[in-house]
């Protein structure tokens, strides 16, 4: 069952130590897309909740009052929304924290960038587009929607991404794809790589970046308890990576050097 909770924050605008980002902001704790690869779960032990991660999410009631008081002194760089949640989960259509964090963000001077699997994102395009340098990214994992609805079952399907990503492409502002985690066995065939970043210029990004599965122990378990059930023909792939995963990493940015020849 899911669980949602109401909560308050001390700081909503913390430091960043994602390359290229100054800032976090992160609304909410906790995700409704319950991605079984979710690098993020091991924020549930600082939650206080019960539930396993992907089952409740913590609204912080008070974040937008706390950022709005951060932001009295000037601050530069870009802030990132969000680095351990997804600012656009389903909630955001109630309690809308992340719309009411773009409308400060637009008098701040920081930069933004988005990173979320929502196509709700579109809703704030005009506030998007009043900020020079935003940027939208959509992470996919995969084109194949039923796929995408195992690997991710409470997200919009891909093809909903791609369809947001053009309507904001279509209005003047920055997108790209994280075509993220890729998986041994599952989602890293050339030809699928192949179909995801074509897909991607067609509806306007501007980049496409690739990052491999990480291999901890929460991930790898989900991941082969799922090949195992629907797509077993891929657990040899998947197993041979686990043992060595500084090999596959190797073997999959040489894939993606051909993929953007």
């Amino acid at each position: 069952m899911f669980k949602l909770y109401e909560t308050a924050c001390r700081s909503a605008l913390n430091r960043s130590r994602i390359p290229g980002m100054d800032y976090c902001l992160n609304p909410y704790t906790g995700c409704s897309h319950g991605c079984i690869y979710c690098y993020a779960s091991c924020m549930a032990r600082f939650s206080g909740c019960q539930e396993k991660w992907g089952f409740f999410v913590q609204v912080k009631t008070n974040f937008v009052e706390v950022l709005a008081a951060q932001l009295r002194r000037p601050k530069k760089g870009k802030v990132m929304l969000a680095s351990v949640t997804d600012a656009y989960q389903a909630i955001e259509r109630k309690y809308g924290l992340t719309r009411r964090c773009l409308e400060l963000l637009t008098r701040s001077g920081l930069e933004v960038s988005i990173l979320t699997k929502s196509d709700l994102v579109i809703r704030d395009v005009e506030l998007l587009r009043a900020m020079p340098a935003a940027e939208v990214g959509f992470t996919i994992t995969t084109l194949d929607d039923k796929l995408a609805g195992v690997l991710e079952p409470g997200a919009p399907s891909p093809s909903r991404r791609l369809a947001a990503l053009e309507k904001l492409a279509g209005a003047g502002i920055k997108t790209w794809v994280f075509v993220a985690p890729v998986i041994p066995g599952l989602t890293d065939a050339p030809e699928d790589l192949a179909a995801i970043t074509k897909a991607a210029g067609m509806a306007g990004a501007r980049e496409v970046d690739f990052d491999p599965l990480n291999f901890y122990p929460g991930a790898v378990a989900g991941i082969k308890g799922l090949i195992a059930r629907h797509w077993p023909r891929g657990k040899s792939a998947f197993d041979h990576a686990c043992r060595d995963p500084v090999a596959y990493r190797q073997r999959l940015e040489g894939l993606i050097k051909q993929l953007n020849k």
